[in-house]
């Protein structure tokens, strides 16, 4: 684990000051060690994070003749079963690293070395004898790649700031972007905030030559449903048993000690109680709670810990971290709102005390079911509830006409829109009416990578909705929060629901076995029911959200920071705002709540407060 960096230039050779400007930004990624490569007109640059063969490691790595060089974040989680399997093809090793076992694969199999990795990654191959180089993000987009293209080069890098400073000249600011933040509190793959850099989609690949030429981003693998019939309820617990068992083991595998992420949740809990059972000693766990004894569930943590039998660390979250928010949002590069970066934040911080690796249960909402949006999302549509949508202008005839199909004639083709409309965290009318005029028209615009997914994707009602949160809001949301919370305390982050043999378990299941009723998750709860009570098991999906509502009321510290950074008259804010619809939902906030759209106004002009150099357009 580790963040990389590097420049591939076209017109002259890269110089060790501007790759190092770039490492440098990525110090606190590696804190163990630092490699800088230059040749021709290449230049690699990593930041270690030493977990896996802490003595032969390092990179940038190269292979035994000298004609192939990476860098790479990430772990392989298969890595010493494809080294045997390359040993068996005539590939002779130097190093019991992850890193190198890549390195064959590509020497071996090309860019299809991708499709038998099991892991996180984001890489960069050069070959010097081809005089080509190749890139790829994994499966699922647990690792961030963002790429940099500008005149005569590309860059590449595990975060925005090593991309920031590939060159003196600032990237140009995109408003568009700053539309789709407000839309979904992230702005999706493969759009940055920036014109001049993007995302390198998960499951994709890129690759090029040393003389300009690249050739257009590959996906190499996508999520398919193929739901199986006759399979009884005990045989599905028994494979979910034995996929976890291994997928657990698996993401294990290190030389430093392993902890685990418990949040009293479901997920957290499955992965805690699976670890217990395969860890010679205690386990490490760690859990993060609130002084709102409403948003705390520290008091389901204390009891999954306990009936585990793991050693619980906790920390709670107060309102009094305002001062360090500007931290946050600088780390994530991008405008950046899911409220919920604040307790990861702070319980990466709790992990490195004690760890440098953590399990973490993210991803089993997406796979097994379990977000409300998609009980939303399923349930009858209320056509008299659209025809009062449609009639005071927020929604269209086509939405009245699908629900009504969907009302009298059972299930129909999924809408998108309709998606839409039950996942963004702002409304259309509430964005129209913040932008000042000449920008309204921004809200209409339709996101790209919404759409290629929506068209993509399954027609199944649950399939649907799943398959577009793994492809958008689980990469490009949950995951980057993850990500930059725990790199920027030295911490890896580990995903055992987030496996392609879990995965590949999940897409199999029937919607019976995903949810029952309208509780989703069942096959996972299922699981937990011999060793837990009917209140833990089936309690409403609680979430990992502060209480901005309440920390946003007259006289808290949230409110003075929020009035500090929006009724600020010079602030960015009002180039693109209305100042007087800002105030008016500040002045609202209290008898209704307006913390949503608060709460991203506060990180955007953060933000923006950071990055004055930037101009937009």
């Amino acid at each position: 684990m580790c963040g990389i960096a590097g420049i591939l230039r076209f017109d002259r050779p890269p110089t060790e000051v501007e790759l190092k400007r770039m490492t440098d930004a990525l110090a606190h990624r590696g804190p163990d060690g630092e490699g800088v490569f230059l040749r021709d007109r290449v230049g690699l640059g990593h930041r270690r994070l030493a977990i896996i063969d802490l003595h032969t490691g390092d990179q940038p790595m190269h292979s035994a003749d000298g004609a192939l060089s990476i860098v790479f974040n990430g772990e392989i989680y298969n890595y010493r079963e494809l080294a045997e399997e390359l040993r068996k093809l005539g590939r002779e090793f130097r190093t019991k690293s992850d890193t190198e076992v890549i390195l064959q694969a590509y020497a071996q199999w090309g860019a299809d070395c991708v499709t038998r990795l099991r892991g996180m990654f984001a890489f960069c191959i050069v070959d010097f004898a081809r005089k080509r180089w190749f890139m790829a993000r994994d499966h699922f987009g647990i690792k961030p790649l963002y790429l940099r293209r500008g005149k005569g080069y590309i860059a590449f890098g595990s975060e925005l700031s090593a991309l920031r400073v590939a060159e003196e000249a600032p990237p140009r600011g995109r408003l568009q972007a700053i539309e789709w933040f407000l839309r979904y509190q992230y702005i999706p793959a493969p759009e940055t905030v920036f014109h001049e850099i993007e995302k390198l989609p998960s499951a994709t690949y890129l690759e090029g030559d040393l003389d300009g030429n690249v050739n257009a981003p590959r996906t190499y693998w996508r999520i398919a449903f193929n739901a199986q019939t006759g399979v009884s309820d005990d045989e599905w617990l028994e494979r979910l048993d034995a996929v976890m068992a291994d997928s657990v083991r698996a993401h294990l595998i290190a030389d430093v000690p392993v902890g685990v992420f418990v949040s009293g949740g479901i997920d957290s809990t499955l992965v805690a109680s699976h670890m217990a059972r395969l860890t010679t000693g205690q386990v490490k766990a760690f859990s993060i709670g609130f002084e709102e004894p409403g948003f705390s569930e520290l008091p389901y943590a204390s009891e999954a810990a306990k009936v585990v039998g793991v050693q619980q660390f906790t920390r709670v979250v107060k309102d009094d971290f305002w001062d360090e928010l500007p931290k946050l949002v600088a780390h994530y590069g991008e405008p950046y709102g899911d409220n919920s970066m604040i307790p990861m934040w702070q319980l990466a911080r709790l992990a490195r005390e004690h760890v440098k690796v953590a399990l973490s249960g993210d991803g089993g909402d997406e796979g097994f079911g379990g977000y409300g949006s998609y009980v939303a999302w399923l349930a009858t549509p209320r056509v008299r509830e659209y025809w009062r949508r449609l009639r005071r202008g927020e929604g269209s005839l086509g939405d009245w006409l699908w629900a009504v199909r969907r009302k009298f004639f059972g299930r129909s083709t999924p809408r998108p829109s309709e998606w839409e409309r039950i996942i963004k965290y702002t409304s259309a009318e509430r964005r129209r009416s913040l932008w000042r005029h000449e920008y309204a028209k921004l809200a209409s615009v339709q996101n790209p990578s919404y759409q290629a997914a929506a068209e993509a994707a399954p027609r199944e009602m649950l399939d649907f909705a799943q398959y577009l949160d793994w492809q958008t809001y689980l990469p490009g949301d949950v995951l980057a929060k993850v990500d930059v919370a725990t790199m920027y305390h030295g911490l890896e982050a580990r995903t055992p629901l987030i496996d392609l043999r879990v995965v590949e378990l999940a897409t199999q299941l029937p919607e019976s076995v995903r949810m029952r009723g309208e509780h989703g998750k069942w096959l996972l709860k299922e699981s937990l029911r011999k060793r837990f009570n009917e209140d833990f098991v089936n309690r409403p999906k609680h979430g990992f959200g502060i209480p901005r509502k309440h920390w946003f009321l007259p006289g808290r510290a949230g409110r003075r920071t929020l009035e500090h950074v929006l009724l600020d008259k010079g602030s960015r804010l009002r180039e693109w705002f209305d100042g007087g619809e800002i105030e008016r939902l500040i002045a609202e906030h209290g008898e209704k709540d307006r913390s949503a759209a608060l709460w991203l106004l506060l990180v955007l002009g953060i933000w923006c407060d950071q990055n004055r150099d930037i101009q937009f357009s």
